[in-house]
């Protein structure tokens, strides 16, 4: 039972550091929408292209409920990114990054056909500073915040091939925005600030089914969806007159001020993929995800220039392993991962539509004793366009995942 005890210490210093060692996105398309998408799966899905529809039995798809079924152990699940973007527009370029803790899942199997799971996922944040200079003066926008869930997951093997899950979410999170208007003659500017600190719930099913063929190989079809959800929002905001005097004191005085509550509706998603492979030895798949953003809505900030549309992606990936119960050859037994993505996010600023597309590759390195393992992943790509207004980012994210696997519920057969 050594490994309850580290589950619950990694659990409580991951719960901590969630709240205090966040960087948050720098990138300034996490001033849109509840900030930044920052978890796109676990490590293991990111490097194939963020593929959800494969599950194995030492590694927990937390992106996938119906996938808890194919697990046989207890298995901690822990994710790092480190982010780092070059982002340009019409003026130059500007490097930044960003270092986040990317998920935390516990997973267990009860019984033979049902699967229970668990965990906290910081799931968009920002950390972001827009500047925008003209003859009058010179707009800052400054923001940080973001949006995190927890949940329990339950799964069911209904067949020896069907299997179907459900997964509680519990969403909450805060967004602060301030925005500065300082003129070229600057002893007078105004200063906004709001506050946004939201809380809701929704569900996510999906079904999962694995057809045998000969030979060892299969067919992987799974499909999902998760319910749109109205989040409860309680928003403060006011802007200032910010006079500056000789004696260099600043004078504010206050505007307008602001005290309300509303919801923030939060979309529907809906997911299918195909994939074909070899027991232990190698995985090809294909996946679509959708995403209502045309219905999203927050009713605190609503710029003109910003539309929504739904959200498409299309995920190709997988992984070989080339033998997995070598005893010799080490690198035989790892697992190697790759794929690519092409998304269009459903933003629209200035009329042009946001579309990110990336490369993925990673490997699963196995512990030289037991099932748990150390997966490595990486992303490169780009999004956006550094036309007009826009900005374009090329990215390259560096993701660091632990799977840690052990076996409980065992009855000692000697005393």
């Amino acid at each position: 039972m050594k490994i309850f005890f580290r589950i619950i210490f990694i659990s409580v210093i991951l719960i901590s550091l969630h709240s205090k060692a966040q960087d948050g996105s720098p990138s300034p398309y996490s001033f849109f929408g509840l900030g930044d998408t920052t978890f796109n799966g676990t490590t293991e899905n990111i490097a194939m292209g963020g593929l959800r529809i494969y599950a194995d039995s030492i590694h927990y798809n937390i992106n996938n409920p119906a996938a808890l079924t194919r697990l046989k152990y207890v298995n901690l699940n822990i994710g790092i990114s480190n982010k780092f973007l070059n982002m340009s527009d019409q003026t130059g370029n500007h490097w930044a990054s960003a270092h986040n803790i990317s998920y935390f899942g516990l997973g267990l199997p009860v019984g033979k056909k049902i699967g229970i799971g668990l965990g906290l996922i910081p799931v968009s944040s920002g950390n972001y500073k827009i500047f925008i200079k003209d003859n009058l003066g010179t707009y800052t926008f400054e923001g940080k915040g973001g949006n995190s869930r927890i949940f329990i997951t339950t799964a069911y093997q209904i067949t020896k091939n069907l299997s179907f899950g459900v997964e509680y979410q519990y969403y909450f999170g805060y967004l602060n925005h301030e925005n500065f208007w300082i003129p070229t003659d600057p002893y007078t500017y105004t200063k906004e600030n709001s506050d946004i600190d939201f809380s809701g719930q929704s569900f996510k099913f999906s079904g999962l089914f694995r057809y045998p063929l000969k030979e060892q190989r299969y067919i992987n079809v799974s499909a999902g969806y998760s319910t749109a959800s109205s989040f409860k929002a309680h928003y403060k905001n006011f802007t200032q007159l910010i006079t500056s005097t000789p004696a260099g004191n600043d004078i504010a005085e206050e505007l307008s001020r602001a005290d309300k509550n509303d919801f923030i509706k939060f979309p529907a998603n809906f997911y299918t993929g195909l994939g074909y492979g070899k027991e232990n030895a190698w995985f090809l798949g294909l996946e679509y995800n959708q995403k209502l953003m045309q219905d999203f809505r927050n009713p605190f900030f609503d710029p003109a220039y910003v539309q929504y549309q739904t959200a498409t992606t299309l995920s190709l990936g997988g992984f070989y392993t080339p033998q997995y119960n070598s005893v010799v050859k080490y690198w035989k037994r790892a697992t190697y991962r790759a794929g690519a993505y092409y998304k269009n996010t459903g933003l629209i600023i200035y009329n042009t539509p946001i579309t990110d597309f990336g490369i993925t590759f990673g490997v699963s390195l196995p512990a030289l004793r037991g099932l748990s393992n150390l997966n490595l992943g990486f992303e490169v790509g780009q999004r956006g366009k550094n036309t007009g207004n826009l900005v374009q980012e090329q990215y390259i994210n560096f993701h660091i995942g632990l799977s840690l696997n052990d076996r409980w519920f065992i009855k000692r057969k000697i005393n």
